[in-house]
């Protein structure tokens, strides 16, 4: 599946895909999703789990930051 199809079709979330295309510069072209998740994380927890050498890429299909923007996180912690 072409990578643009990806992102339409699985709005806003982390995907763990085998490559299936390159093109110039070994930019993804095509994959095969194999994780379609919400959790970065557990997108993550699968890839350690794959064969070595296999032949995979994560991304997300969700709007990035504009470059500039910062976040604040407030965190409360009782001990």
């Amino acid at each position: 599946m072409e990578i643009s199809k990806i992102k339409k079709k699985y709005k806003n979330k982390w995907i763990l895909a085998e490559v299936l295309k390159v093109g110039k510069l070994q930019k993804v072209l095509e994959a095969k999703p194999l994780i379609i998740s919400d959790d970065r994380d557990r997108v993550y927890r699968q890839l350690s789990k794959l064969k070595k050498g296999s032949h995979v890429t994560t991304f997300y299909t969700g709007e990035v930051p504009p470059k500039g923007m910062s976040f604040t996180f407030n965190v409360n912690i009782k001990i």
